[in-house]
């Protein structure tokens, strides 16, 4: 604190700059990487839920096909039960190449121009 005259001041430090505005990324990079994005989980997602609902419906409606037996004790509720899991883990292993493939190299493109537009500004 510093005496000026009849009133004490506290010193502050001035307010930081406010950085440059950066330049937008280009709208149809981004458009295109929520579309491939977008469509990725639309695909994995419908494809686990819609074999889960798929063996749901099959439980309901048809029990005597479900109760039909494949190999001993083993019927075919319980096999498309078991397989379930193994359309799940396929659709986990589809949505990571896919994302690896498609969306991973869009978004690489997005960062790199954001990068290079906000090291320009600067």
């Amino acid at each position: 604190m510093t005496y000026y005259g009849d009133t004490w001041h506290h010193w502050q430090p001035p307010p930081p700059a406010a950085p440059p505005p950066r330049p937008p990324v280009r709208p149809t990079e981004l458009r295109r990487l929520r579309s491939a994005y977008r469509l990725l989980r639309r695909v994995s997602a419908l494809t686990a839920l819609g074999y889960f609902v798929l063996f749901l419906l099959l439980s309901v409606l048809a029990r005597d096909t479900m109760g039909t037996r494949v190999a001993g004790e083993l019927t075919l509720g319980t096999l498309m039960g078991l397989s379930q899991l193994a359309v799940t883990f396929a659709a986990v292993r589809w949505y990571e190449r896919s994302a690896r493939r498609s969306v991973d190299p869009l978004a690489r493109r997005v960062r790199q121009q954001t990068e290079s537009a906000g090291g320009a500004a600067r």
